[in-house]
């Protein structure tokens, strides 16, 4: 009871400080807090439905709930929303179904997906993992981030930015002193939220969401844009995941930026795919995004067997397409 006395004084105070600025009287305030909202971006992750967000105490703190006619998601660890895994128990058919994918996933698909999972991995990553591939030609982030600026419009950004495969949030702590609206980590994997949550410390400028990204958990047309750094290699069902991001992104002027491996990388070839990572050609790339439904696509070799995609949705005539030298 004490902690919920010391939550409920400090919500007084909020409400008071609110009043100042407003008409709103202290108890309408406080009112307003727990009344239910429709999340502008957020949607359930099977029907497209946008959620419904509740708040309430639980124990000496606020937690959130994320609502649909389907299914209700919550937050994990304290940390994420968890867009993937809904709060109630999974029916014996979706038990099956999950038992039967966990024994008949492919090889490529356990390398993809597993390796990320890993809180060793999430451990490693900006310990020498993320740092090697430039030996493969990438930027290194900086450069990655200074190009991120230049291409997306963020000026104009008024709804959300997406960090998709965020990792542990190398990109998104870069990005969260310059996008002027929404900030969305979003990764599979959930020890990386967690990293990306400890390395972001108590700024909560970001929003972390744990997503898959063949089934996104954002309404149509609700994102201005969104980045994959040294991503598109590791997903499972990219095509669809490409599909979903076109879907997502606001049709006039959205914009999609990604890094990704060549083959050639690591000593791949086109046989590599099936035994783990898919790596790609850059004619390979430019059809993968015309294909999702991209309507400018630019693709380039950045060092020996690094890609830049940059691709938009009516994108302004001066973006020029890729000769793919």
């Amino acid at each position: 009871m004490p902690n919920n006395k010391r939550w409920l004084a400090w919500l007084l105070v909020l409400c008071r400080d609110t009043e100042a600025l407003s008409t709103t009287s202290p108890k309408e305030s406080l009112r307003s807090l727990f009344e239910s909202r429709v999340d502008g971006v957020l949607a359930d992750p099977v029907t497209k439905e946008a959620l419904r967000v509740e708040q309430r105490f639980v124990g000496d703190g606020l937690t959130r709930r994320y609502l649909s006619s389907s299914g209700e998601y919550g937050v994990k660890a304290g940390t994420y929303v968890d867009l993937v895994d809904p709060k109630a128990p999974p029916s014996l058919a979706e038990l099956r179904e999950s038992v039967r994918d966990s024994i008949f996933r492919s090889r490529s698909e356990r390398v993809r997906v597993d390796t990320f999972r890993s809180p060793v991995t999430a451990f490693l990553y900006e310990r020498g993992w993320r740092q090697n591939f430039q030996r493969s030609g990438f930027p290194g982030i900086d450069r990655e981030f200074d190009e991120v600026c230049e291409f997306f419009d963020l000026a104009s950004a008024r709804s959300a930015v997406v960090d998709l495969s965020c990792g542990t949030g190398l990109m998104t702590r870069r990005l969260k002193d310059v996008v002027p609206t929404r900030l969305i980590a979003a990764d599979f994997s959930e020890a990386m939220l967690l990293e990306t949550r400890r390395r972001l410390g108590a700024d909560d400028r970001v929003e972390l969401v744990r997503v898959d990204v063949a089934a996104l958990p954002l309404r149509d047309d609700a994102v201005d844009a969104v980045h994959a750094g040294a991503a598109m290699h590791c997903w499972p069902r990219l095509e669809q995941g490409l599909a979903e991001i076109v879907r997502v992104l606001k049709p006039q002027g959205g914009q999609f930026f990604a890094t990704t491996f060549l083959t050639g990388a690591l000593g791949t070839d086109a046989r590599s795919a099936s035994a783990g990572f898919r790596f790609f050609t850059l004619d390979e790339l430019r059809t993968l995004a015309t294909d999702a439904g991209f309507t400018t696509v630019d693709v380039r070799r950045e060092g020996s067997y690094c890609a830049v995609l940059k691709a938009s949705l009516d994108a302004p005539a001066f973006l020029e397409t890729g000769d793919g030298a």
